[in-house]
């Protein structure tokens, strides 16, 4: 830190060092005052060889004030000559913004877009520095004064905080530290403290309007947050079907402020450069987080403590710093530093530092836009009096700064003129008689308005409050008026496309690219397009006609090509064909019958329905697809039947011809064998409840006890037979082996 203020010439050229300078002090506020004051003698080298009028001087800081002002006073003998300077950002209160750069109306608007005139208005001089990210913003009527205005404009429309470093000028959301460490505590370095909260500007229902009284009426209520949405939700009517039936926001400390007498303090916020409903939105949000709790002001005379130790922090403006006071109702509040008095150079003098939750916005409004007319003003007054010659001047320059074709304004017989600088034939008349808008420099009218109404090509834009337009004649006519909106026909209910107030719509075609429909009833016709869905996926219908749902019930008739389901439960199904697969194991049932069908594709059974020979059967094949047996039946008669090889019944018991369950014909008890079958195989297997079969091994044990006693066939004689030519007797047996042989004599 230097020990001394610096000089230095108009071209900041350096002069010297200002030892005899005293009581500097160094005032800032956020977005205002950035002004630096000191005494001098009058006998001093300082004032006489140093302090050139519109020459600089330059703080600890390194940061360069004009000299503006030398205010000389007597007291007795010593004469004193108080300093005042302002830092040189004001210099661009020299800067006239040119025409050629003036934004009447521009939309989207980028904040460098607008630094970058400013900058290039000064030639370079100034250069800015945009250290955040700010939105673009809608402009209207920028540039029109000088390049302070210009900036104090850019500050207001992006809610920008400026921090001057000389002539670079750093835009940001918020200056300083917001997480300082310093603390004002008394005790350790609070040496006086004022604290005053008011409650005069407290807001807790704003209403909100833009550009021609447009507001954010009819917007769905899914633009609120969820807390702003809940407390209109408790207001009734406030939101009438998810759609926005009121301009305002209402405090969250609303409840905290309600009284008997007084339910919300309403205010209004007016911001006619917004077109755009979520803008509005925004800066509504902005505007009520400021107002809806008390103003709190705090002004600290405190110990510069950071003078004398170097670790203690030093107070930043737009540093956000806690106070701790009891005694006076500060018990661990924490603001912002918004206004910041110093005095750098003196040991025993402490910094006033003004603490508070808003900002005044007003200051350096005042010093931008009435920077200009102050300059104009002061010459025309002298000690409190007009002076005469002076004003005579001023009103010379105003009718010809008037009659300029900067301004466009001009006067002459049809009335005031305002004719464009870029082409005279441009104009526009206003006359006792109307407002003339014309291209031939008055000849014709391309737009006129007059107390008859309005004649022009065509008028763009929006309107505002109408009691009726119509468009066309007769029964080919578009109307607007306070049954809604119709066309098509003159009389409203007879209109094939109308719109009532109250948002019911009748169209004979309705073309939409998008629609969200809540609630609908179609009566004929047909629904056309991409996709249904109902219930977020419940029910769905896509592009391709694929429909999907959770359940559903039908009645009459249903027709697909393919039946996709894990159960199918009904009364009837009828069909093509059913299968309980596609792969080769599967079972099949279709207008031929039931088939079941291997791993391999080979058909085992299989149910048919020919009618053939007056049976149905039910058949039965191998592995190789040959036909085993079959089980049919026709009238009076059940057959059972292997195709070849064997039929095999087996089980642990065997009944034939036994009881059995059957309601509707009776059981005979008679089991016949065909003539046909060869042999029936019983080894090893008893048969019960058969009385005849066991008489008969009865008769055949007792038939095999006989024969066991006689000779075998081999040895017992069968057959005699005589040989005359030989007189021989022969005896043979069964096998024909010959048994004796008796030679008779004759």
């Amino acid at each position: 830190m230097t020990q001394y203020l610096q000089s230095y010439d108009k071209n900041r050229q350096r002069i010297g060092v200002l030892v005899d300078a005293y009581d500097i002090t160094r005032t800032r506020r956020i977005n205002a005052d950035y002004s630096l004051t000191f005494s001098v003698p009058m006998t001093s080298a300082d004032y006489r060889e140093k302090l050139p009028l519109k020459g600089h001087v330059m703080d600890e800081r390194g940061q360069y004030y004009v000299i503006n002002s030398r205010q000389r006073t007597r007291d007795g003998r010593k004469l004193t000559a108080q300093i005042s300077c302002s830092h040189v950002m004001f210099k661009l209160a020299d800067y006239k913004f040119p025409y050629a750069s003036y934004i009447d109306e521009a939309y989207g608007i980028h904040i460098t877009q607008l630094t970058a005139l400013i900058q290039s208005v000064t030639g370079g001089r100034f250069v800015f520095s945009v250290d955040d990210t700010f939105d673009l913003v809608d402009v209207k009527d920028f540039g029109r004064g000088n390049c302070l205005e210009a900036l104090n404009y850019v500050i207001n429309a992006f809610g920008a905080e400026v921090d001057p470093d000389n002539f670079t000028l750093h835009l940001r959301k918020r200056t300083g530290n917001a997480s300082a460490a310093l603390q004002y505590r008394v005790g350790k370095n609070i040496v006086s403290s004022t604290l005053t909260d008011s409650g005069e500007s407290l807001c807790t229902r704003l209403f909100a309007e833009m550009k021609d009284s447009r507001t954010w009426i009819g917007q769905p209520a899914s633009i609120l947050t969820a807390e702003e949405r809940a407390r209109l939700e408790a207001i009734p009517g406030a939101i009438v079907n998810g759609v926005l039936q009121v301009n305002y926001l209402v405090s969250p400390y609303a409840s905290v402020w309600t009284s008997d007498s007084v339910p919300f303090y309403d205010d209004v916020l007016s911001e006619q450069d917004v077109t755009d409903p979520l803008k509005l939105l925004e800066a509504a949000r902005k505007r009520l987080a400021e107002r809806d709790v008390p103003a709190l002001e705090v002004s600290v005379s405190a110990a510069d403590l950071f003078k004398l130790d170097k670790t203690e922090p030093a107070p930043g403006l737009g540093d956000t710093v806690t106070l701790i006071d009891p005694d006076m109702e500060l018990s661990g509040i924490t603001a912002r530093i918004t206004e910041l008095t110093e005095y750098p150079y003196a040991r025993d003098q402490h910094s006033q530092v003004t603490v508070a939750n808003v900002m005044r916005r007003d200051y350096a409004q005042i010093i931008a836009d009435l920077e200009a007319g102050r300059r104009a003003v002061e010459s025309v007054f002298s000690g409190g009096r007009i002076r005469a010659e002076a004003f005579e001047e001023f009103a010379r320059l105003a009718v010809n700064e008037v009659n300029a074709s900067k301004t466009q304004v001009k006067y002459d017989t049809r009335g005031i003129v305002l004719q464009s600088t870029a082409d005279a034939d441009d104009l526009v008349l206003l006359t006792s008689n109307g407002i003339v808008i014309s291209t031939d420099g008055g000849a014709t009218a391309r737009t006129a308005i007059t107390a008859n109404g309005i004649a022009a090509e065509q008028v763009i834009g929006q309107f505002g409050n109408f009691v009726s337009m119509l468009i066309g004649s007769g029964n080919n006519v578009t109307q607007i008026n306070t049954n809604g909106i119709a066309a098509g026909h003159s009389d409203f209910n007879s209109a094939p496309f109308r719109v009532d107030m109250q948002g019911n719509v009748t169209a004979n075609r309705l073309t939409a690219n998008s629609a969200n429909i809540f609630s609908s009833n179609f009566t004929n016709g047909a629904i056309t397009g991409s996709s249904i869905n109902v219930g977020n996926g419940v029910f769905t219908v896509d592009s391709s006609g694929n429909m999907r749902a959770t359940s559903g019930e039908f009645s009459g008739f249903i027709s697909a090509s393919s039946i996709t389901g894990t159960n199918i439960s009904g009364g009837t199904i009828t069909g093509a064909a059913i299968q309980t697969a596609t792969s080769t194991r599967k079972i099949v049932l279709n207008a031929d019958g039931l088939r079941s069908f291997d791993g391999s594709g080979t058909r085992r059974i299989s149910i048919d329905t020919n009618d053939g020979f007056g049976t149905q059967e039910l058949r039965f094949y191998g592995a190789t697809g040959g036909k085993s047996g079959v089980v049919s039946g026709s009238d009076g008669r059940l057959n059972v039947a292997a195709s070849s090889g064997l039929l095999v019944l087996a089980g642990p018991t065997v009944v034939l011809g036994g009881e059995a369950n059957v309601e509707d014909f009776p059981i005979t008890h008679t089991v016949a064998v065909g003539s046909g079958v060869s042999a029936f195989d019983f080894n090893g297997v008893p048969v019960a409840n058969f009385t005849a079969l066991d008489a008969l091994a009865g008769d055949v044990s007792t038939l095999s006890a006989a024969l066991s006693n006689k000779a075998d066939r081999s040895i017992a004689a069968t057959n005699i037979t005589f040989d005359p030519s030989t007189r021989n007797l022969k005896m043979f047996s069964a096998t024909g082996a010959q048994l004796a042989i008796v030679n008779i004599p004759a």
